[in-house]
């Protein structure tokens, strides 16, 4: 553990606040003491800041502590922490009867920057901030259990009320940040592997997918397909009736093959008018089936353009582990080889009873 100690001139920082008496600090400060609280201010004060050393050490042992990787610690910037860790705390001793210091803790303020710094101490990972949490709870509960210590019964008491109820509050918090965090993340994991339009998996999820399959049969032997499926002449469609209508056209060849797979089933939008399938446990011949139902699917839904409505096209590939390779790459230049081998078939008007197609 790095044992931090400050510099000499850190030591013995002393402010206008400390040679004069309480009730003279600044005529025209706005300060909110109650009544018979007085006393009891500036006893807290007077103990925050002979303590302010050994605070900011632990607090900054905490952090260190928190650290998970070697590039974090060896950069961590040891001398500034430590000026502003005690900065943070001489500030929080004068805003005990100061308003005004009070509010530079507040957006905008100079021990709100301060403080903001004390956060930038990490990888940058959610982890992260939990931990600042968990540091400022710390930091929280070494000042109060320094106020019970030096406080007189009575006050004692009061504190430990208040300690108790920002330990709950403290807990809430936490829980609320670690709830929001889990939150974003899912929501950052789903838009990098979701495709937008029409709310299939992307190609690179597709493409996690079919290593970890691949990998699977190496290990177990588990057969899988993957079917290749590309609409026809959708440049046809933009051009005709708008890119309006092709996006609507891609998003209903989306419904048809969610409605047709397994949930076990990754389908996806492979990039512009091609879309992929990847079927865990299946051999080739399940792949005709899946691809005539996509295609009675089509056959039997319309899609309403304008004032009339279309019946859209698609052409299919495929390839299938074991039979056509084992390794991925082949695999997906033996389903993009066939959905061609089809597409130029249908161009030449003869479709051999090997290939899979839907017309209308």
């Amino acid at each position: 553990m790095m044992d931090l100690q400050p510099a000499d001139t850190d030591l013995h920082r002393t402010s206008r606040y400390d040679t004069e008496p309480l009730d003279m600090v600044d005529q025209h400060a706005q300060i909110a003491i109650l009544p018979g609280a007085g006393p009891l201010q500036h006893k807290a004060r007077v103990a925050l800041e002979s303590h302010r050393l050994t605070i900011a050490k632990n607090w900054l042992n905490r952090m260190i502590s928190e650290i998970e990787d070697l590039h974090t610690l060896e950069t961590f910037p040891a001398q500034e922490s430590i000026k502003a860790s005690l900065d943070i705390l001489e500030g929080l001793a004068l805003a005990l009867d100061d308003d005004r210091v009070l509010e530079e803790f507040e957006p905008g303020g100079a021990y709100y920057e301060k403080s903001a710094s004390m956060g930038l101490v990490g990888s940058g990972t959610a982890a992260d901030i939990i931990s600042v949490c968990r540091n400022m709870h710390s930091l929280e509960s070494a000042i109060w259990e320094l106020m019970v210590d030096t406080l007189r019964r009575e006050d004692q008491n009061v504190l430990r009320l208040v300690m108790r109820l920002r330990r709950g509050l403290n807990g809430i918090s936490m829980a609320a940040t670690q709830a929001c965090q889990a939150r974003a993340n899912g929501e950052l994991d789903r838009m990098a592997y979701t495709d937008v339009l029409t709310g299939l998996y992307n190609r690179r999820h597709l493409l996690r997918e079919l290593e970890r399959n691949t990998e699977v049969y190496r290990r177990y032997h588990h057969p899988f397909s993957l079917i290749m499926l590309d609409l026809d002449n959708l440049k046809g469609l933009n051009d005709t009736y708008g890119h309006a209508a092709g996006d609507s056209a891609l998003r209903h060849v989306a419904t048809v093959m969610k409605a047709s797979t397994r949930d076990v089933d990754v389908a996806c939008r492979w990039g512009g008018d091609e879309f992929m399938i990847l079927m865990p446990e299946t051999e080739k011949r399940v792949v005709e089936i899946v691809a005539g139902r996509i295609d009675e699917s089509l056959r039997n839904t319309k899609l309403r353009v304008d004032s009339g409505l279309l019946t859209l096209e698609v052409s299919v590939g495929s390839s299938s582990c074991p039979v056509d390779g084992t390794e991925s790459e082949l695999l997906l230049q033996e389903a993009d080889a066939s959905l061609y081998r089809l597409k130029a078939h249908k161009r030449r008007g003869n479709l051999p009873a090997s290939e899979s197609s839907t017309n209308a």
